[in-house]
């Protein structure tokens, strides 16, 4: 278990690894070097279906456990543990989630989990890392409408719409910077739908003056959040029990599944499917949003699939547009532009990145105010990620409410004692770019030097 945080499941481990936030990177970078030197490697899956092994080697030397386990406060030993048992107990997988997508250096940070996954061969076996195969629907993004020239906010990021066709992308960032700095053209107006910005992005301060600078914005929410308090106009959609839905997430690997409106809409309350298809009809784009109704819609993504709306009633655990297949690169090769899986990357070489992770060899503190550290001791991190809220979701049902009324920061009864903190005292954390008042929660669930804010408590 890789956790800066001891959960649960950190606490069930046979080597549970507190890594220093933010620094996953370096430990797999160690984990790759201690797998390369000791051969415990797949030879024959990286020969057949890897490029780039040998280059792999030399960034991967300078990183052997002894060298950087001390400064993301881990034991040698303990790496070499996790590498040799992760290597040699196939077939094994590695399940990452927000915790090593959420870095500076995400990018990266994230190749190297994959890299681990490939030395390995555990890539689309069973028992490994499954190849999830996304069920076919149309593109509805309409992308091919876009006046031709018009840069997209991401220009900055040449690789950034390369990803996926249908998935649907995360520019929120992007936006901030073109309201703010007017690049690559300013953004006026702007639509918020299931969010809030004002709350949930990074550098809040930044993304509130943005929100005001708009001429003009919409938000559609149930409720009147932090976002919706600098609004033009607030349009009131239902909640998720009132509207028909697919269960998006699932669609990422063949599974279909269907979520059934059960309560009618709640009085002048619309679904933001009909909010959406309203809109675009008085735009002037009823060509493009044809539907009468949800299911009309639903139908019309999914008929590639071949899957319906009724079938999904009637299959309510859901359905599969085919059978889980392992090892489907040796009929179709990887997604990449060699077939194979890439540890060194052309591609990435021609739009300025590394090919290799960390193949300059130097030593980039992930932290983004490193070298403040006598202002800003501390390594912040958020979470925890409690089972009554979603991001600021819920935070106005009172039987929520009542079992976890506010958010703690958490801290180690070391650093407690050396500031005379309490259990339940109120404290001011700071950083470059503000501050929060939590009560303190003294706990050994973080490691000394490091803090928990509570996830979400920034306004409802």
């Amino acid at each position: 278990m890789v956790d800066p945080i001891k959960t649960e499941l950190a606490s069930r481990a046979d080597i549970w690894l507190q890594v220093k936030p933010g620094h996953d990177g370096l430990l797999a970078m160690a984990m790759i070097n201690e797998i390369i030197s000791a051969g415990v490697y797949d030879s024959n899956f990286i020969r057949e279906w890897t490029i780039g092994f040998e280059v792999l080697q030399a960034p991967a030397g300078a990183f052997p456990p002894e060298k950087i386990a001390d400064d993301i406060w881990l034991d040698p030993a303990l790496v070499r543990d996790a590498a040799h048992l992760y290597a040699t107990a196939r077939p094994a997988c590695i399940i990452d989630g927000n915790g090593l997508d959420m870095q500076l250096d995400v990018f990266q940070t994230t190749r190297t989990a994959c890299i681990l996954r490939a030395l390995t061969g555990n890539i689309d076996k069973p028992g490994g890392d499954l190849v999830p195969e996304p069920v076919p629907m149309r593109n509805i993004q309409l992308r091919e409408r876009l006046p031709a020239g018009v840069e997209p906010v991401t220009q900055a990021y040449p690789l950034f719409n390369k990803f996926h066709e249908t998935w649907g992308l995360h520019v929120q960032s992007g936006v901030i910077d073109a309201i703010m700095d007017e690049k690559p053209y300013p953004v006026k107006m702007l639509v918020v739908q299931s969010g809030n910005p004002a709350i949930t992005m990074t550098d809040s301060h930044r993304v509130k003056k943005a929100l005001q600078k708009l001429e003009f914005m919409v938000v559609i929410d149930p409720f009147m959040t932090r976002t919706a308090e600098f609004a033009d106009i607030v349009l009131p959609a239902s909640t998720c029990f009132e509207k028909t839905q697919l269960k998006r997430a699932y669609m990422r690997d063949s599974l279909v599944m269907i979520q059934d409106q059960v309560i009618d809409w709640f009085a002048d309350s619309w679904p933001d499917w009909k909010i959406t298809f309203d809109l675009a009809r008085r735009l002037g784009l009823a060509e493009e949003f044809p539907w009468e109704s949800v299911e009309e819609a639903i139908n019309y993504q999914l008929e590639p699939a071949g899957i319906t709306v009724e079938a999904l009633r009637e299959n309510p655990d859901g359905l599969r547009v085919e059978k889980v297949r392992y090892e489907k690169h040796k009929i179709h090769g990887f997604n990449t532009l060699s077939g194979k899986v890439e540890l060194y990357s052309e591609r990435l070489k021609k739009n300025g990145f590394l090919p290799v992770p960390y193949q300059d060899g130097i030593y980039h503190n992930p932290i983004s105010f490193s070298g403040r550290d006598k202002e800003f001791p501390f390594i912040g991190i958020s979470g925890a990620r409690t089972s009554r809220f979603t991001h600021t979701q819920f935070h106005r049902i009172p039987e929520l409410l009542a079992s976890e009324p506010e958010g703690f920061a958490d801290i180690h009864p070391h650093d407690a004692r050396a500031r005379g903190i309490a259990d339940g005292d109120m404290v001011r954390i700071s950083t470059p770019r503000g501050c929060i008042e939590m009560k303190a929660r003294i706990s050994d669930l973080v490691h000394p030097g490091s803090l928990r804010i509570a996830w979400g408590w920034g306004g409802t």
